[in-house]
């Protein structure tokens, strides 16, 4: 027994001695990431534990009185106001965004992206210029839009049809428009997506294509057999980044807010009312939580049907 008692204080002192060098030899290392892991922890896991804690409460920002599932039950309710009847509508409201947004947006920056794939002189400047509106600031482009589809005869957009010939719309002053303005305010930033395309298109073996040429493979042949194919990988991440993207879209409140009649009351834009507007953060928690929910199940279906993706490692 003794003898066992010393071999185990013997192996804690290794093991001591060891942690001890390790730290000392790399501790210049860790002394650089410690603001980054603080600000991990402080901005990313704390929120993220305490909004989970506050969806369990009737928490207004003040003080807890109540604590329980009534949040969740009253989301699922039919309540008027913050039943699933109106929460509901959020959420397919957001769906509806991604699912004509996201195909649009990856098909839309693909082209892009074969079109400045050329190798000629001065391709780079319109790469860049391209890439430019991504690097813009949400509300600075929320309040640019603003301007270009103004319902008045003076906005831009409404002064290029009167010169078409085309009658004037109302943009986003109108509940059967203001979804599809918005989704058009989305095609400014492709260059995000035509960047990782670039990456995709730069990385195919031009020996590949070269060979399917001499083959007598046609353009379009070898871009649906070869050239696709060899981008699913990217294809993949640009769709997960756009499911994500997409579902918790907040960027439309700094234009109209909620949009007339509610039309463009994404579930993010709902969470941000509830919580900071009608000051009902565990209300505001839970709905989030659904939010995070329904993202994580999106997430782990693409990558569950992710056997179209073609890896160039792959054995098969």
């Amino acid at each position: 027994m003794l003898s066992a008692n010393g071999d185990l204080k013997s192996e804690k002192a290794r093991v001591s001695v060891s942690l001890k060098k390790w730290i000392k030899k790399d501790y210049a290392c860790y002394l650089f990431l410690l603001p980054a892991f603080i600000g991990f922890f402080v901005f990313s896991v704390y929120p993220m534990v305490a909004s989970l804690l506050y969806a369990f409460t009737n928490f207004n920002g003040t003080k807890i009185t109540q604590i329980g599932t009534m949040n969740f039950e009253k989301i699922f309710s039919s309540d008027i106001i913050d039943g699933w009847s109106e929460v509901g509508k959020s959420f397919g409201l957001s769906i509806l965004y991604s699912v004509i947004s996201i195909p649009m947006n990856l098909v839309l920056s693909y082209i892009l992206a074969l079109f400045l794939y050329k190798e000629i002189k001065g391709i780079r400047f319109f790469r860049l210029l391209y890439y430019l509106p991504v690097v813009i600031p949400g509300i600075a482009m929320g309040l640019l839009w603003m301007d270009v589809f103004s319902s008045e005869s003076t906005g831009i957009m409404n002064q290029i049809f009167a010169f078409l010939g085309i009658p004037k719309s109302n943009f986003f002053q109108s509940a059967d428009t203001s979804l599809a303005t918005y989704i058009s305010t989305g095609l400014w930033v492709i260059g995000g997506n035509m960047i990782m395309w670039l990456a995709a298109l730069n990385n195919i073996p031009p020996s590949v294509t070269e060979a399917a040429k001499i083959d007598g493979a046609g353009y379009f042949h070898r871009l649906f057999v070869i050239v696709i194919p060899l981008c699913t990988p990217i294809l993949f991440y640009n769709l997960i980044n756009g499911i994500i993207a997409t579902l918790q879209t907040f960027d439309s409140y700094a234009m109209v807010g909620a949009g007339v009649d509610n039309s463009l009351y994404f579930i993010a834009v709902r969470i941000y009312v509830t919580g900071f507007k009608h000051m009902k953060m565990g209300l505001a928690c839970a709905e989030a939580w659904l939010l995070f929910l329904m993202v994580a199940a999106c997430t782990l279906i693409m990558f569950r049907f992710s056997k179209w993706v073609f890896y160039s490692d792959d054995e098969n």
